[in-house]
């Protein structure tokens, strides 16, 4: 009896975590949605503290009630638990609540951060002998992503912490590596595991994950020291939470997204046009990154003066640009870059036409790793121009929805991106989008793996504009 209360006590702190508006006045209200609970710690077991991870998913219902349930592993035992609970939120966005289970109750306090996307908190329970503390962060499709097994590709880093359990007897265990998905549902991992006294043992394994259109999920990956398993929660801003599921562990961590980094779909000089890439060091150090050129067909692209790809050194509030002048014949591709902290810009497009004003727009960097976008189009009186770049190492099938300004869809249509390639074209001249012409109305544009990163312009005679779009991962 008493462990199954220490492993609803671990439980229950998940629910703290609710959050919303860190930078404005909170309430109930703030709390609202489906949310993923990391925690960690202590309870007492008997007479004696046993560690405990756990990861939850919870609903807030914006009225100061929650329910959901938690996976919390005690001492090596798992338990999943359904709960229920209440929470007040102050206008400072500190709180206090309540989850209970099976008639056991614990309190907690937390605290709002990150405008309502994570939320720290806070559990001491002198009835059950529970420490604890953790983050609650929004699921990763609140904001209208599509999770699935697509959704998770490319290179992550990946850090896990906690204990083994034999006989009674914990042992320490952290892991730190990377691991690759291919968007497909494989994954592979290469790291080193510090085990007890084992130090620095090398972990090269290969495995399997689903993502769950809630944005839960699995994970297996196998090596040479054997198959562990874990279950997974797609966060928004594209991280992933795990807790490894094994009896006899208490062992959680994360993914991070080694490079996202930022692209700019559309680049194109000679032909009547020119490029130019502008980028801003606002910090007070010496900051280095690398700008590469792709062509349309995913090969390297050669700029004149830059080459296929410039290093950028920038020193403390100091200004580069690289130009791509209008020169020769028409050459279109794309660029990336991992921009660090601190450091911005923008992209200007240009176009020359004899005896016509030139016309140009600028252009913001988008986020390589989205998988969805969201823009307004109006093709009442103007032409809908999109370049949508893959810019990940597994070829995808981009779906665009478009819908009138009334609701109603207006046309549907697929386009194959290969591997690190562009595909350019009008909204209306792609199939099944020939619908779009006369009406204006939104689109949304996703793929079930890989990413995709577009850029849409409107055209009038020879006058352009970029198309605002919001990205989502």
């Amino acid at each position: 009896m008493k462990l199954r209360r220490a492993t609803f006590a671990a439980a229950l702190p998940l629910a703290l975590l609710f959050s919303l508006q860190a930078n404005a006045q909170c309430s109930n209200a703030s709390l609202n949605g489906n949310y993923f609970s990391s925690f960690g710690g202590t309870v007492l077991v008997g007479t004696t503290n046993q560690s405990h991870e756990d990861l939850g998913k919870l609903m807030a219902d914006g009225n100061g009630n929650l329910s959901g349930s938690v996976t919390a592993s005690v001492a090596g035992t798992f338990t999943t638990l359904p709960a229920t609970g209440s929470y007040t939120i102050k206008a400072n966005c500190s709180g206090s609540g309540t989850l209970a289970a099976n008639g056991i109750t614990l309190a907690f306090t937390l605290q709002i951060i990150d405008g309502g996307n994570q939320a720290l908190a806070s559990v001491t329970s002198s009835d059950l002998g529970q420490l604890g503390i953790g983050r609650l962060y929004r699921a990763g499709n609140t904001t209208g992503a599509n999770c699935g097994t697509g959704s998770l590709s490319g290179t992550y880093g990946l850090v896990l912490s906690g204990g083994t359990y034999a006989a009674a007897i914990r042992s320490g265990y952290d892991a730190v590596g990377q691991a690759t998905f291919d968007g497909n549902g494989n994954v592979m991992v290469t790291g080193q595991v510090t085990s007890g006294t084992s130090l620095g043992i090398n972990w090269n394994g290969t495995g399997v994950y689903s993502v769950n259109s809630d944005c839960t999920g699995t994970l297996q990956v196998t090596s040479p020291n054997g198959t562990v398993n874990y279950s997974l929660a797609r966060i928004q801003g594209g991280g992933v939470e795990l807790l490894e599921t094994d009896t006899g562990t208490t062992i959680s961590g994360s993914l991070t997204a080694e490079d996202v980094g930022q692209v700019v779909p559309q680049i194109a000089f000679g032909g009547g046009w020119y490029t130019a890439l502008y980028f801003s060091n606002t910090t007070s150090l010496s900051q280095t990154f690398v700008v590469t050129f792709t062509a349309d067909d995913g090969t390297p692209m050669t700029v004149p003066g830059a080459g296929t790809s410039k290093r950028i050194t920038l020193a403390a509030n100091s200004t580069a640009i690289i130009e791509a002048q209008n020169e020769g014949a028409l050459t279109e591709g794309y660029a990336t870059f991992s921009l660090p902290a601190g450091v911005t810009g923008y992209c200007v497009l240009r176009q020359s036409i004899a005896n016509i004003a030139d016309q140009e727009v600028t252009v913001s960097f988008r986020n390589a790793a989205a998988t969805a976008t969201t823009f307004t189009f109006d093709d009442t009186n103007y032409i809908t121009a999109l370049a949508l770049v893959n810019t990940s190492t597994v070829a995808t099938t981009a779906t665009i929805t478009a819908y009138s300004a009334n609701g109603t869809v207006v046309g549907t249509g697929t386009i194959a991106i290969g591997a690190g390639k562009k595909v350019a074209n009008t909204l209306r001249g792609f199939s099944g989008l020939s619908g779009v012409n006369g009406d204006r109305g939104t689109a949304v544009v996703t793929v079930p793996n890989g990413n995709v990163e577009l850029l849409g312009l409107r055209f009038t005679g020879s006058a352009f504009t970029a198309i605002p779009t919001t990205q989502q991962q």
